[in-house]
């Protein structure tokens, strides 16, 4: 094996880019100014020689390449993570280890954690994300994971959290106002869909009892680069109504249509019930619910 390798602070980068979606939204994760996140990512490409990004106006998406170099180097680094943390911390108190969607954490938790904190100034926590339902919680650390809808597992405690919509949503100025279903005729190039999500415009159509040709649209890797294309004026998204309310309320996303019939998403707080529980918990999960 060559010993030498890219590095570090190069491929930590390209990871946070790529689970994020985003080279602004790498850049605020890791306090860094988004032209930096980009010249180490072009470094990165130079070294590998192959490119990672697809770089387009306002989004980037992975490369074939890119996607296969994340899904290998996302679990090395939460090893290492853990591994330090088990390290450092192994004579002190353990943070409290919460894993959850991107968009999850960006617009639902992250905006209310302050008040949390308020009530427990001592309290460490540690956020990480997952893109997947499958959770490695030992392998990982993680004591409690918050996901749309619940585990059918026996391993895992699931508690419902609260349960939110799938609604079509665009620009404001995309669609006339007081738009109907039926108005739209071309639905098959409106469509933009989320690869992580890839059934909720079917469940969508299958409950409005309409027939839309959900393999045709515009594919996006994560649901911050959907938003994002629907905010431009792509197309008209599917969209989990509790994580859009800045959105909604900026007048950047509205509701597509007047006669939606909206489908139920739930969202979940799993935890393994081999683990003992960590002593946050509780505090933490009252605090979940006095939130809703």
């Amino acid at each position: 094996m060559d010993p030498k390798l890219p590095p570090l602070n190069a491929l930590r980068t390209f990871v946070m880019a790529a689970q994020t979606g985003s080279f602004v939204s790498a850049a605020n994760e890791l306090s860094v100014t988004p032209a930096a996140v980009s010249r180490s990512i072009k470094s990165l490409e130079d070294y590998l020689g192959c490119s990672l990004f697809h770089r387009m106006h306002r989004q980037i998406s992975l490369t074939h390449e890119g996607r296969n170099y994340a899904d290998s180097l996302a679990d090395v680094f939460d090893e290492i993570s853990l591994a330090t943390h088990n390290l450092v911390g192994k004579n002190a108190d353990r943070p409290l280890v919460i894993c959850a969607y991107p968009s999850f954490i960006v617009s639902w938790l992250v905006p209310r954690w302050s008040r949390y904190l308020q009530s427990h100034p001592d309290a460490q926590l540690r956020i990480v994300t997952t893109l997947s339902h499958e959770i490695h919680f030992e392998q990982k650390g993680i004591d409690l994971a918050i996901l749309s809808d619940s585990l059918e597992d026996q391993r895992y405690i699931s508690s419902r959290l609260f349960e939110t919509n799938l609604v079509p949503v665009c620009r404001p100025d995309y669609l006339p106002p007081n738009t109907l279903i039926s108005d739209v005729a071309d639905w098959q190039n409106a469509l933009l869909h989320c690869e992580t999500r890839p059934k909720d415009w079917e469940r969508w159509s299958n409950a409005n009892g309409i027939h839309v040709d959900t393999k045709r649209g515009q594919w996006f890797e994560n649901a911050s680069m959907m938003y994002e294309a629907a905010m431009s004026g792509l197309g008209i998204a599917i969209g989990i109504e509790a994580l859009l309310d800045r959105e909604f309320s900026s007048n950047r996303l509205a509701h597509a249509f007047s006669d939606n019939k909206a489908i139920v998403c739930p969202f979940s707080v799993i935890r393994p019930k081999a683990t003992e529980t960590h002593p946050l918990f509780p505090t933490f999960m009252s605090w979940l619910q006095q939130e809703i």
